[in-house]
Parts: C-alpha cells; structure tokens; sequence
C-alpha cells in the first residue's frame, strides 16, 4: 500500500517545489525539475490522481498565502483558514489532473514531450479564463531575470512558459538516455534567447515626474468607521510634505469611502495642486445609480481628483474579496462572507484607461495586472502602466514578491514602464524591460519619488497576442497525435 502512494507523494513534492521558481524565492531552475520530474514519473499509473497530487502541491506551495487573507483578514479559526486553503489548492490541482489525464488519454500510455507541452500550453491559458481566470503562477514569470525573458515581447508569457516547457522536457529526455543532443538543443535554446531583439519600442522624448504615496494602513483599520477621516487626512499630509512631481499616485481603495462623500474633505488638497498643475491620482470606491436595475452599484475605481475628470472602473473582480458568489445564499453565513468591500460591480461598456494632460495611462488594479491580455489590451496605444494595490491582506507572505514579479513581466511584454502603487508595498518603478528601478520600504509608511519614460509602438504580443503561441500549442498537439496514429497503422 505505501509502495502504491509513494508516486503519488513525490507528485505532491514535485508539485511544490515548482514554488520556489517563483518571487520571493527565485530560484527557476526549480521550474525545470518539477515539469522534468511530472513528466518522467507520469508513466504506469493513474494520470488523474498523479496530477491532482502535482497540482495540489503546486498551489498549496504556490498560493499558501490565501491562508494569511483567511485567518487574520477573514476571522477564520486557524484549523477552518488551514482547511479552506486546502480545499482550494485542491480544487485548482483538478485542473492539473484532467491535464494529465486528457495526455495520457491522447498519448496512448507513450511517452511524448512534443504532446505533453503543447498540452501544458492550452490549460495555462485555460486558467487565465476559466470561471473568470486565476492566471497566477505560469511557468514564464519565474524566469523574469534571465534571457528568456527576451521571448515576452514575442509571445508574452506564454512563450516563455513554452520555452521553459521544451527546456525541461529536452532535460527530461537526456536522464532518459534517449538523445544525446537533447541537452545541447536546451543550452542552445536558453543561450540564444540573449540575441534576440530587446527593443520592440521606442523612447518618446517625454518623461514624467511621479510620487508614490504608501500611507502602510493597517487592513484591520482600514474600513474602521472611526478612523476613515484620519486616513484622509494622513494622505494628505503625506502629499502636501512629498518632493514636487507632475503625477502624485496613491493606491487602491486609498479613500477608504464613497468618493463623493470625500471630495468636501479633499478639497483643501486638491485646489492647491489644481494651483500648481500637478495630477493627483487615486483608488477609491464609487456608487452608480443604474435605472435599469434600480439600485446603487459599487465600483472598485481608479480617478482624477484635480485635472479632468476620468475614472476607470475595474474589469475582474475577486471572488469572496469584491464580489460573493451566490450572495443571497452566503452573506452573513460567516464573518469571513462578510468581509468590508466585497459587494463590487463590474462596470457596462468598453475598456478604458486613464487619458489624461499629462500621459496615456493603461490602468489595471490588484489582481488586473496578472491578466496578461487584459492589461495588452489597455496598453497598444497609451505611455505608460500604472497598477494599483493593497496586497496588506497578504502581509508576511510571498503574496507580494509574486504580485510584483507579475508586473514586470507586464512591463517586458509590453515595451511600457509600470508604475505600482500599494499600501504598504511593493510599491515601485520598472522599466521597459521589466527592470526595478525603484522601490519603497515595504510595510512603512513613506513617499517614493522617481522619473518614468514614455515609450511608444507595440510589440509583436500587443498585435497578435496569445493565438500565435496557441495555434502552435495545437499544431504541436495535432502533429504528434497525426504521427502516433502513421506509427500505429504501419504496425498493423
């Protein structure tokens, strides 16, 4: 019986060292062993359960900080947050199992690395979109600060996780014994990542001054009724001490009320920079009157507060977080179904940015960045990026560092800087080339001041997108079930 399990227990391992690929840890390398090890042991056994397994540990290891959000955030006992992280892990690991299952399915019970990463390709994108998308931990953004990150521009992150895949696959394939140029095609691979072109953008002769303001609120505090208008007040005290700058940027939900019960409170700030011709952008919650459906909605909004009057309204929400699914049913069941803010509304229309005087912002709040063709989309056509966060629900975790991590490859596949701006960090500057400029001090209280560049033109991604790596996905996939099945009829 133990004998039996063993496997299955080292998918789990496997699973979860891929964690330490990523941001804080940074090790990519780990990447390599976990696909190259999935895929050796894969053979003579039960697909489905060995990927649940992978999987699992996968997201345990990858997304343990949900647990953080749940028990100091969400009044969950330990031993129910512990649970609910599982569960969750779990349920996501599914999506692995079937993965593995439909290869084994389409592979005969053969190995076959060609149809093993093609297959890997379609449920990663498959992740991004399925019930409303959870495109977190893909293979690409662990190699964010190595060469391969050169294939961004091309294919986005997909093709650096396309990349990573054969790399891992073509090693697998030496500790087989089966191909002497295996390894050498994989160093080949990695090594000529570094001539491809770096510069698919081009720098416009404007710039733009910004200050980050990071006010480090308490999230236990945040919302506290009694302390909403010294929140108000610490920011502006924070702005009215900062270095002068064209663009003064505080982070998601910095207004810790409806905007338009704020704006009196505001004002005194806001006509003194309307005197000097600076910017002040913020986060805020906002309520729209709909008739068609008679109520008040709530937005999860990024504004102007001097300058013209532009709001964006943010296009994927959370679930459990900003939005609660099956409301009628869940709300007031827990406290944790009763959390501050998590009645959001996705707003009608088109998607916008923040067009400003000063610059063409693409704008993406919290978990928007990691939409990689949502945040593309937004960017074709405008200077810069600026996302907004308030990842103090994930403190002490690895969280953050993989939310920032995220971002940068946002800047890579796009040729645009990326302002971020959190409350209570990482709050920093990245360049075209997903560079860290400059950071903040995380969990304090503090301004960070710094110069952004303007770039224009769009990559090869920003035109084509993802279908390019998707139809190779697919022709990879099609081509090796084409050839399995010549192989099988000559041997009949």
């Amino acid at each position: 019986m133990l004998d039996k399990s063993v496997p299955y227990l080292a998918a789990l391992i496997l699973g979860a060292l891929a964690t330490l690929a990523f941001a804080p840890f940074s090790y990519p390398v780990f990447s390599l062993i976990s696909v190259a090890g999935a895929y050796l042991l894969l053979q003579d056994r039960s697909a489905f359960k060995f990927g649940l397994s992978y999987g699992s540990g996968f997201f345990l290891g990858g997304i343990s900080w949900v647990y953080v959000s749940i028990h100091y955030h969400g009044g969950m006992s330990s031993f129910v947050a512990a649970l609910m992280t599982l569960l969750f892990a779990c349920a996501l690991g599914l999506l692995f199992a079937v993965q593995f299952w439909l290869y084994r399915k389409l592979s005969k019970g053969a190995q076959n690395a060609l149809l093993f990463a093609g297959i890997w390709i379609l449920f990663e994108w498959l992740r991004s979109w399925f019930l409303t998308g959870f495109p977190w931990l893909l293979l690409g953004y662990a190699w964010i600060d190595t060469p391969l990150k050169n294939l961004a521009p091309i294919g986005g992150v997909w093709l650096v996780s396309a990349a990573v895949l054969t790399i891992a696959l073509l090693a697998a394939t030496t500790i087989q014994g089966r191909s002497k140029l295996a390894l050498m095609s994989a160093v080949i691979l990695y090594a000529s990542s570094y001539l491809l072109a770096h510069d698919w953008t081009q720098k416009s002769s404007d710039d733009l001054s910004v200050t980050l303001i990071q006010p480090n609120i308490s999230q236990s505090l945040k919302w506290d009724i009694n302390s909403v208008d010294a929140h108000i007040l610490n920011l502006m005290r924070m702005t009215e001490t900062a270095p002068q700058s064209d663009l003064i940027i505080w982070p998601e939900t910095a207004i810790p009320k409806l905007i338009n019960k704020a704006i009196a409170q505001l004002s005194p700030l806001t006509e003194q920079l309307e005197k000097q011709n600076r910017l002040l952008l913020s986060g805020f919650p906002r309520a729209v009157w709909r008739d068609d459906e008679g109520r008040w909605l709530y937005h999860n909004s990024i504004g102007t507060l001097t300058g013209r009057a532009i709001i964006y309204d943010k296009q994927r929400l959370v679930p459990f977080g900003e939005y609660l699914p099956f409301e009628e049913q869940l709300r007031g069941v827990i406290e944790f179904f009763n959390l501050p803010m998590s009645s959001f509304s996705l707003p009608s229309g088109e998607l916008t940015g923040l067009d400003t005087d000063k610059a063409k912002i693409a704008a993406a709040i919290c978990y928007e960045i990691a939409y990689p063709e949502l945040v593309s989309e937004s960017a074709k056509n405008r200077d810069i990026i600026l996302t907004l966060s308030n990842d103090t629900w994930f403190t002490g975790s690895h969280a953050p560092a993989q939310h920032f991590e995220i971002a940068r490859m946002r800047a890579v596949e796009n040729g645009r800087w990326v302002i971020r701006a959190t409350n209570n960090g990482i709050s920093g500057l990245i360049n075209q080339q997903g560079e860290i400029v400059a950071t903040a001090p995380t969990q304090t209280q503090t301004t960070l001041v710094g110069k952004v560049e303007f770039y224009t033109g769009q990559t090869p991604y920003q035109r084509f997108g993802i279908w390019p790596v998707l139809l190779l996905a697919l022709l990879a996939i099609l081509s090796q079930l084409h050839i399995s099945n010549l192989f099988r009829s000559k041997r009949k």
